[in-house]
């Protein structure tokens, strides 16, 4: 059920698990409530015998999770990406994965201000590439998390520790490249932005997990979000060219 809307709760122990803050099965019995040892509520919304309140004890010990204003955490209620990406940043971190988050307003989207207190974090995402941008510069901060985007984002952060990159790909036809080199679509080559020309890269569909192997030999592309230019026949062995843009991984191969 991909598609289906995650609550705070369950993107806690999401969290909790892959970032190594807590077992994947997490036997703990509920604390036990007595009159002589009286257990403190987490929130005035998280019971002690509900299945979450271990993973939110863990998250609000880890300083991960502080709840609202009026004493209520609201488990039940969907999560959004900007909740999502600093909850899981700051797991990351709280478990010594060392990321630096201080100079990470670079990257700025349209829906993203550089006051607004998630900025850093959809800055730093959109430069791991670990999250949707959209062709209108966009990353939708407040859009309600799906059990499939939090995997994705899960997968593609774990992915970029092995050397990968992600984004979308498109391709591009031409005579000559873009700073007058020849060009042929039929050769398996890409544009990039950045990587020397010469360079090979594997880019993967992951839509459907088709690979191939590509020369960078241009520069480009520039739109939002889009990482490579793939000639006609590189894009066409990972997907139909009429879909025109796929969103890929790519890691330097050679």
């Amino acid at each position: 059920k991909a598609d289906q809307s995650i609550n705070r709760a369950e993107a806690i122990k999401m969290i909790l698990t892959t970032t190594g803050l807590c077992p994947k099965n997490l036997e703990t019995p509920p604390p036990e409530n007595t009159e002589e040892s009286p257990v403190e509520a987490l929130f005035a919304d998280t019971p002690i015998d509900s299945w979450y309140y271990k993973y939110l004890s863990i998250a609000k010990e880890k300083g991960l999770i502080s709840g609202y204003w009026d004493g209520n955490f609201y488990p039940e209620s969907t999560i959004n990406l900007a909740e999502t990406l600093k909850i899981y940043f700051e797991a990351l971190n709280n478990n010594y994965a060392g990321i630096d988050l201080s100079g990470t307003t670079q990257t700025l989207f349209d829906d993203t201000p550089q006051d607004s207190w998630f900025s850093k974090y959809t800055s730093y995402a959109g430069e791991k590439g670990i999250i949707n941008i959209y062709q209108t510069n966009t990353v939708s901060p407040n859009q309600e998390m799906t059990r499939g985007y939090l995997s994705e984002i899960i997968y593609r952060y774990i992915k970029s520790l092995e050397g990968y990159n992600f984004g979308k790909a498109t391709f591009y036809f031409g005579i000559t490249g873009k700073n007058n080199d020849y060009y042929d679509q039929n050769m398996l080559t890409t544009a990039h932005k950045t990587l020397p020309k010469g360079t090979i890269v594997e880019v993967t569909n992951l839509t459907n997990g088709k690979s191939v192997k590509v020369k960078v030999t241009d520069r480009g592309p520039y739109g939002p979000g889009r990482v490579l230019d793939l000639s006609k026949i590189a894009f066409s062995q990972i997907a139909s060219v009429s879909t025109g843009i796929v969103s890929v991984q790519y890691k330097i191969v050679e």
